[in-house]
């Protein structure tokens, strides 16, 4: 008899679906195309076999050969170092947008959701009132008023939306604050505080992962949007925005150019939400 089937029925349905997870072919590429993204941002110094800024007049758009491997650009920097060394940027900025939208987002929504009444109406006016403005123009304006470099730049991104995390945190503080479990420890004299984080928090947590998920996706599309129009990493220092602005200089003379680093974009979006849905379905399981 297998370790799984000495398991209790529901524990060892849970180990099937696991184990179910693990053969799926799409999120095993996914997983493997983000931990390769990870690694290249972690050791780019390493992988890299150029400087990525360092200009070489002699060997301007170059094509794939031994020695540069994916070509050269129009001032004759290596293509792959660039792409390597813009997953950092990539990577960084999508941790600070998520951050800063899951800090003002959470307890913005903890709050509305508990606390209900004129509080709660005035918190979700202001949530309308951001989710009014398109959310690239309101980015744009906040970058303005802070300065145009990576750190405010998906600073003012993680502002953006955090709104639409107080949203989704509010509707599920509201299904389970009434529960029966939240009002025993009214009960016995348990603290407002205790009962939010040890109690309500928990229980909205799994659809604030997801939402957060989702928007991790967003942010590096956003990011890549905003590097294009030059918000964001300073020139000459490399991002993948950066590097479809840059192909468009000479797109006429290689028109394939700005294919590469809008195909890395593209899966790496569609590598978080494959992992994303994933983890919509795992928390659904531990959650019955």
């Amino acid at each position: 008899m297998t370790i799984v089937e000495k398991l209790p029925d529901e524990r060892t349905s849970r180990v099937t679906t696991l184990l179910s997870l693990m053969t799926k072919p799409t999120l095993v590429l996914a997983v493997a195309w983000l931990v390769l993204t990870i690694i290249a941002a972690l050791f780019a110094p390493i992988l890299a076999p150029f400087d990525p800024i360092s200009q070489n007049p002699g060997d301007v758009l170059m094509p794939p050969s031994g020695k540069y491997l994916l070509g050269t650009d129009d001032l004759g920097r290596d293509v792959l170092s660039r792409l390597i060394y813009g997953t950092q940027p990539t990577l960084l900025g999508m941790l600070i947008a998520i951050s800063t939208a899951a800090v003002i987002g959470i307890p913005w929504g903890l709050v509305s959701g508990y606390v209900g009444g004129w509080v709660d109406l005035t918190l979700m006016r202001f949530v309308d009132a951001l989710l009014v403005f398109p959310g690239l123009i309101l980015t744009l304006a906040l970058t303005s008023a802070l300065g145009a470099t990576l750190e405010n730049t998906m600073f003012s991104l993680g502002i953006v939306y955090s709104p639409l995390v107080a949203r989704v945190v509010r509707v599920g503080v509201l299904s389970v604050r009434n529960r029966d479990y939240v009002q025993i420890t009214r009960m016995f004299g348990s603290s407002t505080m205790y009962r939010i984080f040890n109690h309500v928090l928990p229980s909205v947590l799994p659809a604030t992962v997801v939402q957060l998920t989702l928007l991790c996706g967003l942010s590096v599309l956003a990011q890549t949007g905003l590097n294009f129009l030059g918000l964001g990493v300073p020139n000459p220092n490399p991002s993948w925005g950066s590097s479809v602005a840059e192909t468009f200089r000479y797109l006429m003379i290689d028109p394939m150019a700005p294919v590469l680093p809008g195909v890395i974009v593209v899966f790496t979006v569609l590598a978080i939400y494959r992992v994303g849905d994933e983890v919509r379905d795992l928390l659904e399981i531990y959650s019955r």
